[in-house]
C-alpha cells in the first residue's frame, strides 16, 4: 500500500501569494520602530561640573543613526551627514520616506525571521480552507 501526496497547483500558487504577503505585512510594521541618534557633542571642560542636561546647537553633526524595529532589533549606521536639526525637524531630508526606507528595509532583513513565520501561518490557514469545507446549519 503506497500512500501519494498531492499537491495541486493552488497550493504552490498560495504560498508564493504568503510569502510575497508576509513580507509585506513585515514591511509594514517596520514602519513602526524607533529612530535615535548619537550627537558630536563637544566635550565638557573639566573644571566644570557635569551636566547632564546640556545644550547642544542644531548644527551639531550625528555619529550614529539607530533604528530599533518593531520586533526589537537594531539597525546602526553612521551619521551620512545629517545633523541635530535634521532628526528632529520634520521638513528636514532625513524626515523624507526615501532616507527612512532604507532603514526599514534593512529592518526587514535582519527580521525575515518573523516574515517566514507570518508567510507559514497564512498559508497554513489557506491549506486549511482550500482543503476543508466549513458548513454551517
Amino acid at each position: 500500500m503506497s500512500k501519494t501526496i498531492e499537491i495541486r497547483k493552488v497550493h504552490i500558487r498560495n504560498i508564493i501569494l504568503s510569502f510575497l504577503l508576509g513580507f509585506g505585512i513585515l514591511f509594514g510594521l517596520e514602519h513602526f520602530g524607533k529612530f535615535s541618534y548619537i550627537a558630536d557633542s563637544p566635550p565638557q571642560n573639566s573644571y566644570e561640573k557635569p551636566s547632564f542636561v546640556q545644550y547642544v546647537p542644531a548644527s551639531t553633526k550625528i555619529l550614529s543613526i539607530y533604528y530599533k524595529s518593531y520586533f526589537g532589533s537594531t539597525v546602526e549606521t553612521g551619521g551620512n551627514g545629517f545633523n541635530i536639526s535634521d532628526m528632529n525637524y520634520s521638513d528636514s531630508d532625513f524626515k523624507k520616506y526615501s532616507v527612512k526606507s532604507y532603514y526599514y528595509t534593512q529592518a526587514t532583513l535582519v527580521d525575515f525571521k518573523y516574515g517566514v513565520y507570518i508567510s507559514l501561518g497564512l498559508f497554513l490557514i489557506t491549506l486549511f480552507f482550500t482543503n476543508f469545507k466549513i458548513k454551517l446549519t
